[in-house]
């Protein structure tokens, strides 16, 4: 893979879809998309779940379930979206999770909200095995379709015992599933995957990198290059391609092994491919990357984008689903000399 640095001269390819309908501050941590007017961000907005569709045109915040009083700092950290066959034929499924601190049971709980069309609804979350009969003691950190009708979402318990949260989405009910074991300090970020028996998960064993595979039966800890930072996204085109993403590490699997690749991002974030030979990186400073089968260039983000704007996912719609799109989200800093700081930010690559 060739490296190239061009110059960030040239007017970004790159559209902001501002205004979003909210007053800072808020965060965006993820996106999904079905097509180009079919669009998810999710995040956390004054302290509560923040989940707003595009619809080609504008941001707008449709109704949710209202939020516990006993909740502290709940916010939706992953989104998923996809196709699912019904009675009244294809409909689309959107999965949204996250967490929050209750103050009355006194510890961390997972968040599951599903769209039914018309509002968010809450789902009701599976309890660790062995313990309380609620769902507690976790919280989950993204989602992924997987098929027509089934979804993984990960996350992590608490404290250095605390298990590999995975659970699966299947005949309309969540359940636990045994994550890898032996993992010390462990913590699943991100998960997505071609197929019900072609899974990856990406996260943290202490602060090191972690990269896990389901293959339709169990979950294994997958060798990898050591890196210094945990892995935060993760994305797959086919079972011999796949990308995952965190800090100053961009890694590829090519049916074989994990190998790292040079990319010009200093701190990558996100990743989102169409095809081995089509790839973004989107990182902590505003800074852009693609890949095209045969080296990497930097890409400008949209001028006033740039610097402090820390990208934190990213997704992809396909010419299938109305044409090629890359979409990535993300936040500006606080503290950044901007009157826009502490709020979410998106931007478009491609047309609808």
């Amino acid at each position: 893979m060739l490296l190239t640095d061009d110059a960030t001269a040239h007017p970004s390819p790159w559209r902001p879809l501002d205004p979003f309908p909210m007053p800072p501050p808020h965060l965006l941590t993820g996106v999904a998309a079905t097509a180009p007017d079919d669009v998810w961000a999710v995040g956390q907005a004054h302290g509560r779940p923040l989940a707003a569709h595009w619809d080609g045109e504008t941001w707008s915040v449709p109704p949710g379930p209202a939020p516990s009083a006993a909740a502290i700092g709940a916010g939706l950290e992953g989104v998923a979206a996809g196709p699912t066959d019904g009675p009244g034929g294809p409909a689309a499924t959107v999965i949204a999770v996250g967490g929050a601190y209750d103050r009355l049971l006194g510890t961390e709980v997972p968040l599951i909200r599903q769209w039914n069309g018309a509002a968010w609804e809450e789902a009701a979350a599976p309890a660790l095995p062995g313990g309380p009969d609620t769902a507690r003691d976790y919280v989950l950190t993204d989602v992924a379709m997987v098929g027509p009708a089934e979804a993984w979402a990960v996350g992590h318990g608490f404290g250095p015992r605390a298990p590999l949260i995975a659970l699966r989405w299947r005949d309309g009910r969540w359940r636990m599933v045994d994550g890898p074991s032996g993992v010390h300090r462990g913590k699943l970020l991100a998960v997505c995957g071609t197929s019900p028996r072609d899974v990856w998960a990406v996260g943290a064993a202490g602060r090191e990198g972690l990269i896990a595979h389901f293959d339709g039966t169990a979950w294994r800890r997958v060798p990898a290059p050591a890196t210094r930072f945990p892995l935060t996204d993760v994305t797959a085109t086919a079972p011999d391609d796949a990308w995952c993403a965190g800090g100053d590490s961009l890694l590829h699997w090519d049916g074989r092994t994990w190998a790292p690749v040079e990319v010009p991002v200093e701190s990558v974030n996100t990743v989102t491919a169409f095809s081995s030979a089509d790839v973004w990186v989107g990182g902590a400073r505003g800074d852009l990357a693609h890949y095209d089968g045969r080296r990497w260039r930097r890409v400008p983000a949209p001028e006033r984008l740039r610097d402090a704007t820390v990208w934190r996912a990213s997704t992809a719609t396909d010419a299938r689903r109305g044409g090629p799109a890359v979409w990535m989200v993300g936040s500006r800093r606080f503290g950044a000399a901007t009157a826009s700081a502490g709020k979410g930010v998106t931007a478009r690559h491609g047309e609808p």
